[in-house]
Parts: structure tokens; C-alpha cells; sequence
């Protein structure tokens, strides 16, 4: 027994490391503990240093000794030493669920942040999967390889997935090595008219040989003769049920706008989505050819075809480094002066999983932000894991005793540790079940963030299972390990005697430092999300220099515009109509190259065509000329009412610049009639650019209508019914001019989402965490607490001293993240949203309260409840 001097003394650290390393699993704490007792005989009767020196004797004597070598080769060829029998894990599992059930508020606990910590990692685990499975349904997957360009220069080297047909045209020699070689192009898009309606068709330009590579079958049709001939087309099984309602269409034609007739010559089935070619429809190369006559001209410009694309087969045996000398030869050919070129070969299966390449044909998930969100998940996780570890070790005042009977009865280090491993492994298994339940909870909203959404499968099948058990096992050896290590290197003696020491990973300096860096990253995600929603409402609220309350807005596809002018003037509810090209304060890509004032350079300007009446309609403020004289227009010299901006760009002042004109493409000079003051004609996010109004009733796409919106119900059916009158076969659409500009900012909901979620994770945990360490901490100080109320010390007293040192973490973390935080969204949010607002007081104070509030009351929580303990129980239990 020690008394209260040697309580102070402990045999030399280094020694004692020494003895057990070279003990290994022999069971030899009765020797430590012999050697203990002497040591401290030593320090009372000869001092400290001459006990040391005794001490190493003692030690080196041993490990040499037969004593131990017996003991060693025992433990060697015992049964326990050399398996683990299925007895041995029975008694595990037996033990394992005695102790959760036993100690069920800290198995909730640390279900509950696994599984929270776990969930967004099956989240990263199916995306990835899914991203894998891209293109693997073809065939002849393993062969086919796309063909990429790095342009390198002084300045900086691009890599484009585009190529010029140049490199399609010479591979073809290559026949030993390739078997088929494609180009492809992605610029087919245009309107089918059907029945006096016009509806969108999108796809590739392809040769014949494009079906011999890809695997993409045909429910009708020649697949050797459907795209020999200009102007024949395979429609996909839903293009065609969307065009026609049926699928029985070979053979049938369709009119293109200022494309021609093309045939309809085959019907694909729907192809699964998990490819990186998205198309509709199939186009014969040979039809490019036709509407572009002047392409063999520009064969050898490769930016030129920034829609052109090559892909090839390998011949069976052949490898891509054969390619290699004649790809180098071609790229040699294409590069001048000022530019080299490379050309590379891209697998098909590494495209969507690939790196980010400018021009790539379909959605991309690169590798840098799967890496980035695989990291985001990791440090979500890691917390949890650590609360784990500190809640396990917090329970090691009243498990201690019960690892030194195992010890004493012939347990080792290692059934211990497997012990504790196992026990983690049911704890994450369990929590396994709630993550995938909050998985699924959260697939949806996460699938509506991402671009590309619709071709990634996030199910769980047998693979993702199997993944989602292995990740399981990683979590419960990542948050198990240590008190594992820590449990199974406690010594029988000292855990008989009531407790171990803990290690130095887990020393108060590393754990509070663990503490602040969780609530550091709950802080981080909260301002996040607060400067988000800030954003939101303020962009939806932004002056955009229109009127927008009110306005209804209904596409005419192709309907007169007086037509619609004549029916819906007739209802009460409206007041008043206009007609434009475009709507104001959406995306627009309706730019026109004007040369400017003094001939020297051309300035790219967005233009909208409107009526007079769209001008009063939207309230756009004339500051200089006056509005469109209709039907004025000459033939070769339009009006244009152009923005301050314009006029700033050109270099004029507003006075100025009336009646100056400006060359516009086809020959066609603009003279300036109007000044209107500047307005958000793109969403916020963008900086006003030059723009001008032009009058042109042919242009015309969009009637806008203010209404009454006393009974916007009845007001939407009336508009129905006369639509369906109008074109039964074009679905009715009927949108406030509000709502829809309000649509364009819901893109922000997708950060303010992803922010809010995250910051409930961090939060979670680090309330978890903080709540572990309560919980530690008032175990180790039930006598100081009993001794304090014995000495008069009060509730709130006694709540301060104990709760002040938690507080002071979190205002530590809130002292280092804020700062840091606000730097950070303020440089993000300058680049996202143009027009944003600077984030101010009320961010700040906001996130620093909701962080104080979820932390104080976790820290108080369990300081009150221990402040009002009976002080007689407390000493009774130290």
C-alpha cells in the first residue's frame, strides 16, 4: 500500500515501458507489482535516485530471466494465446451488450454521433460508387478510349476534351491499332414542328460506326444503315413517345427549324443513365456535312470545333501505348509557334470519375471535388470517433475494476483489446442502422444540389452494402483503437486499486484542443449558413430597377402575338399587355457583337426585343429620348434604347450618345433613340453589362400581363381554358414574374441546405463531445464536490466553478472562427453574388448565440445536476 509521500513517486516511466514490451502477452503483473512495492521500500529507506537505479536492475535482471522466458513460451502455446475460439467471442459479444445495456445513456449517446457522423459518410461512399459504374454497360468498354488536347503556351497549359477532325481523319490509317474510329458533335439542337407546335429535340451528330462502339441497342431499325444517309435520325424511346406518343415512327419525317426534314430511321432504347454521352437523339454525320458546307475548310482549326469530339475502338490485344507515336506525330502537325499540342487517350469508363477538362461532353465529377467532399465527411467523422474515445475512457473510473479481475483470472493485453474492439464494433454496428435511416432521409436533398443528379444511382444494393459494412469496420477500428490501447495497457494492480492513469493522448491540453477545434467547426458552418439565408432574402428583395409585382408571364410558342393580345384583353382581370423576347432579371444568351463608337474594337451587348408598351409595363426609367417609333425601322437601320452602362462603355455621355449609331453583325446599323437608367437585366449574381431594347414583333417569345391578383385561382383557370383553346397540345404555363425570379435564387437554398445540415452534424457532435467531457470531468470531481458543499459552497457557486472552464472553450473557439469565418464567406459570397451584402452585425451575433445557447445548455445541463448532488453520497461513492 502506498502511502501519501509515495503517492508522488513512481518507478522510472522507461523501464517500466521496457519490462512489458519485452513481457508481450505473458501475464506478468504480479512480478510489476513485487517490484512496485520494493521500489517504493527503496525511495523511503535510500532516496529516489538510488531507487531508480535498483529498479532498472531489477528490470534487466528480468527480462533475461527464466522466470519470464517461461512465462512467455506459456503464453505462446496456450490456446488463448494462439485463437480466438468462437466461445471467446461469444463471451465478447455477452460482455459487450452486459456493459451497453449496463451504461445505456453513454451507449446512446455514442450511437447517436456515429451515427450522425456516419450517415454523410454513406453519403460520400454511394456517390462514389455511383460515379465508378459510368459507362461500364458497354460492351466493349475496355477498349474504347476518347482522344483529348492539351494546348500548352507561355501563359498557361488547357486541356480540352474537344478535338479537331483532323485527328479523327488521320487515325483512321491506323487500322493494325484501332478498329473503329468516330468524331463526334454535340451541336444538334433545334425546334420539331408537329402540327402547327414546336417542340425542343436535342443530340449528337454520329457515323454509322458509333453503334459498333458504344452499346446503345435499337428497338426498331437498321443499326448498319440508320445513320448512312444525310438527315436521318434515331430517336430514344422517350424522345419519341414526347414527340409522337408512340414509338412506331420509323420512316415518319420531321421538320426541323432551318435545319430541314430529317427522317426518322430508328428508335433506341432507353439507355441507362449512368453514361457520360446525354442525348435524345442521333443525327448522321453525313447531315453536318450538309448544313455546314464550309466545314472541311476549317478541318485543321481545333478551336474552331469546340463541339467535336473523337472516340475510338482498340483492336482486341492492342494497347493505348501504341498509339502514342503516331498521336504525338498528329498533335506535332497541329501545333504552331505560339502553341504545342498533346494529344491523350482518355479510357470511356474515366470520363464522368475523371479530372475536370474544359469542353467535356457530359457531367463531370471530377476527382478534386469528390476528394474535397470525401474530406468534408472525414472531418465530420473524426469527432465522433474522438467523442467516442472520450466517453469510453470517461466510463474508465468504473470499468477499471472489472479489467483488472479479467487480467488477475489470465486475460492479456490483446483479449482486452479485442474486447474493447468488438464492443466498438457493436456500438457502430447499431449505429450503422441510424445512419443509413438518416441517409435515406437526406439522399433526396442532396441529389436536388447537385448537377447530374439524375444519372447518379445513390440505392443500396449488395455492393454498397458490403461497402457501407467494411465502412463500419473502419469506424469502429477508427474510434476504438485507443481506449482499446488504453484499457489493455492498464495494470491489474492499479485497475484493482480503482483506476488508470490516462495517456497522454488523451492529457487535458489534446482534449480541450479536440473540444475547440469541434466547436470551431460548429461556428464555421452556422455563419455559413446565416450568410447564406442573408443572401437569399436580400437578392430576392433587391431593387432591380423594374416593377415585377404583379406581372404574369405566358410563352406564346410560336402563337401570334395579336392573337393573344385579342383573347386575353377581354378579361377583366388584365390590364394591360406587352410582348418581349426575354424576360428581365433571368439568364440571358442573347448577346450581339457591336462595334463601338470609334471603330476600334467590338463590345459584347445583350439585347432584349420589346414593344412600347413593355417598356411602361415593366416601369424601366427613360432618362434620355424617347421611346420605339413602331413599324420605323428601315431596312438596313434599327432603333435601339440603350442602358447608362452602354453608354459608359462606348464612352459617350448620355446626352451624348442619342442618335449615334453602331454596327451590328449582317450588316445592320443601330442609332441610339433612348437612355433608360440601369437595371438587373441578369440575376443579381451578375454585373449589369451593356444592353440595349430593339423593336421587332417577329422576336417576340413572351406576353406579360398585369392582372389583378385579387383572385389569382380563378384568375389561372379562366387563362387555362383559353390556352387549351389555343394549342390543346403545349401543356399551359402560367407564372408570376415574381415567383419566377424568385426561382432563380432558390439556387441559393442548395449552400444554405448543405450549410444548415452540416452545421446540425457539427453541432450534434460537438454538443456530444462537450457533453462527454461534463460528464468525465464531474466523475473526477464527485469528492471536490462533496468537500466544496460541505464548506458552504452554494448551488450557483458551485455551478459557476465547475461550468467556467467549458465556457471558456467555446469562447475560445467563437474568438478564433468568427474572424476567420467572416474573411472566408465575405471573399466567397463578393464572388458569387455580385450585387450582395456585406455581412454584418447581425450575422455575427447570430451565430455566436446560437453556438452559446446549445453550449451552455449542454455544459449546464450536467454542472447543475452535479451541484445539487448530496455531498454525503458523494464522498460515500469516493
Amino acid at each position: 500500500m502506498k502511502n501519501q509521500g509515495q503517492k508522488t513517486q513512481q518507478p522510472p516511466q522507461l523501464a517500466t515501458r521496457l519490462f512489458f514490451w519485452m513481457a508481450g502477452s505473458a501475464a506478468v503483473e504480479d512480478l510489476y507489482g513485487d517490484m512496485e512495492e520494493i521500489y517504493f521500500s527503496n525511495v523511503d529507506k535510500y532516496g529516489k535516485s538510488k531507487a531508480n537505479r535498483m529498479f532498472w536492475k531489477q528490470v534487466l535482471s528480468l527480462v533475461f530471466s527464466y522466470a519470464l522466458k517461461s512465462r512467455k513460451a506459456n503464453a505462446a502455446h496456450s490456446y488463448r494465446a494462439s485463437s480466438i475460439s468462437p466461445a471467446l467471442l461469444y463471451n465478447f459479444f455477452k460482455v459487450s451488450m452486459r456493459t451497453l445495456i449496463r451504461h445505456r445513456s453513454f451507449s446512446i449517446i455514442n450511437i447517436l454521433g456515429l451515427s450522425l457522423g456516419m450517415s454523410i459518410c454513406l453519403l460520400s461512399i454511394t456517390m462514389y460508387y455511383s460515379i465508378q459504374q459510368f459507362d461500364l454497360f458497354h460492351i466493349n468498354k475496355d477498349r474504347i478510349y476518347t482522344v483529348n488536347t492539351l494546348v500548352i503556351n507561355n501563359q498557361v497549359n488547357d486541356k480540352f476534351a474537344t478535338t479537331a477532325p483532323y485527328v479523327h481523319d488521320n487515325l483512321k490509317s491506323y487500322t493494325n491499332q484501332i478498329e473503329e474510329v468516330v468524331a463526334i458533335n454535340d451541336g444538334f439542337s433545334g425546334e420539331v414542328k408537329i402540327n402547327q407546335n414546336t417542340l425542343p429535340v436535342s443530340g449528337l451528330y454520329v457515323p454509322p460506326a458509333f453503334l459498333k462502339i458504344f452499346t446503345f441497342p435499337l428497338m426498331a431499325g437498321n443499326e448498319s444503315t440508320a445513320l448512312q444517309e444525310p438527315f436521318s435520325i434515331i430517336l430514344t424511346e422517350k424522345a419519341a413517345l414526347r414527340l409522337f406518343g408512340h414509338t412506331n415512327v420509323i420512316g415518319d419525317a420531321i421538320e426541323l427549324e432551318n435545319k430541314g426534314t430529317f427522317q426518322v430511321t430508328g428508335i433506341m432504347k432507353d439507355y441507362p443513365g449512368a453514361s457520360h454521352l446525354q442525348f435524345e437523339s442521333l443525327v448522321s454525320y453525313s447531315t453536318l456535312d450538309a448544313i455546314e458546307p464550309g466545314l472541311n475548310k476549317r478541318f485543321e482549326d481545333y478551336r474552331f470545333y469546340t463541339n467535336s469530339y473523337t472516340y475510338l475502338l482498340l483492336q482486341k490485344g492492342s494497347t493505348p501505348e501504341q498509339l502514342k507515336i503516331p498521336l504525338e506525330q498528329i498533335a506535332q502537325e497541329l501545333s504552331n509557334p505560339d502553341e504545342t499540342l498533346e494529344l491523350n487517350l482518355q479510357p470511356v469508363t474515366n470520363i464522368a470519375a475523371g479530372e475536370n477538362i474544359n469542353y467535356s461532353i457530359g457531367p463531370s465529377f471530377d476527382r478534386l471535388t469528390m476528394a474535397f467532399f470525401i474530406l468534408l465527411t472525414l472531418i465530420i467523422l473524426a469527432p465522433a470517433c474522438f467523442n467516442y474515445a472520450n466517453l469510453s475512457m470517461a466510463r474508465a473510473l468504473k470499468r477499471s475494476k472489472e479489467i483488472g479481475m479479467r487480467k488477475v483470472v489470465g486475460g492479456g493485453r490483446r483479449d482486452i483489446f479485442i474486447q474493447f474492439i468488438f464492443e466498438t464494433f457493436i456500438i457502430t454496428s447499431i449505429a450503422l442502422f441510424g445512419a443509413i435511416y438518416i441517409f435515406t432521409i437526406i439522399r433526396e436533398e442532396y441529389l436536388a444540389m447537385i448537377i447530374g443528379a439524375e444519372m447518379l444511382d445513390l440505392s443500396i444494393n449488395l455492393p454498397v452494402m458490403v461497402a457501407f459494412v467494411g465502412f463500419a469496420v473502419f469506424t469502429s477500428l477508427l474510434a476504438g483503437v485507443i481506449p482499446a490501447t488504453y484499457f489493455s495497457k492498464m495494470r491489474a494492480i492499479s485497475s484493482l486499486r480503482g483506476g488508470g492513469k490516462a495517456g497522454v493522448l488523451f492529457k487535458s491540453k489534446l482534449r480541450n484542443g479536440l473540444t475547440v477545434f469541434q466547436f470551431c467547426l460548429s461556428t464555421f458552418f452556422i455563419f455559413g449558413a446565416i450568410a447564406m439565408i442573408s443572401q437569399y432574402y436580400h437578392s430576392m428583395n433587391y431593387d432591380k430597377g423594374f416593377d415585377e409585382k404583379g406581372k404574369v408571364i405566358i410563352p406564346l410558342h410560336n402563337i401570334e402575338p395579336e392573337i393573344i393580345a385579342h383573347e386575353y384583353s377581354n378579361f377583366p382581370e388584365v390590364s394591360e399587355i406587352a410582348f418581349s423576347s426575354g424576360i428581365p432579371g433571368t439568364h440571358s444568351n442573347n448577346e450581339v457583337w457591336v462595334q463601338t463608337y470609334q471603330v476600334e474594337d467590338s463590345v459584347a451587348v445583350h439585347q432584349m426585343f420589346v414593344d412600347n408598351s413593355f417598356l411602361e409595363l415593366m416601369g424601366f426609367k427613360l432618362i434620355r429620348g424617347h421611346s420605339f417609333i413602331e413599324n420605323l425601322n428601315q431596312d438596313n437601320e434599327i432603333q435601339i434604347i440603350v442602358n447608362k452602362t452602354f453608354a459608359q462603355s462606348m464612352a459617350l455621355a448620355e446626352n451624348e450618345i442619342i442618335d449615334k449609331t453602331f454596327r451590328l453583325p449582317h450588316g445592320l446599323t443601330a442609332r441610339v433613340i433612348g437612355v433608360i437608367d440601369d437595371f438587373n437585366h441578369l440575376p443579381v449574381m451578375k454585373q449589369i453589362q451593356p444592353f440595349f431594347f430593339r423593336y421587332d414583333p417577329s422576336k417576340f417569345s413572351f406576353a406579360t400581363l398585369k392582372v389583378d391578383t385579387q383572385n389569382v385561382f380563378e384568375t389561372a383557370t379562366k387563362f387555362e381554358q383559353k390556352w387549351e383553346a389555343l394549342n390543346d397540345l403545349i401543356p399551359y404555363e402560367f407564372t408570376f414574374l415574381e415567383d419566377k425570379l424568385n426561382a432563380i435564387y432558390d439556387q441559393l437554398k442548395n449552400p444554405i441546405k448543405m450549410f444548415g445540415f452540416l452545421s446540425f452534424l457539427a453541432v450534434s457532435i460537438a454538443c456530444l463531445g462537450l457533453l462527454g467531457m461534463v460528464v468525465f470531468t464531474m466523475e473526477n470531481k464527485v469528492k471536490e464536490i462533496g468537500i466544496r458543499k460541505v464548506m458552504g459552497a452554494s448551488v450557483p457557486q458551485l455551478t459557476r466553478h465547475l461550468s467556467q472552464g467549458f465556457l471558456k472553450l467555446m469562447l475560445l473557439a467563437l474568438v478564433i472562427t468568427i474572424p476567420l469565418a467572416y474573411a472566408v464567406y465575405e471573399f466567397m459570397l463578393q464572388r458569387i453574388i455580385f450585387y450582395n451584402k456585406t455581412i454584418g452585425l447581425v450575422e455575427i451575433l447570430s451565430s455566436i448565440l446560437i453556438l452559446s445557447l446549445l453550449g451552455s445548455i449542454t455544459v449546464f445541463s450536467q454542472t447543475i445536476k452535479s451541484a445539487k448532488l448530496n455531498p454525503v453520497d458523494n464522498l460515500r461513492y469516493e
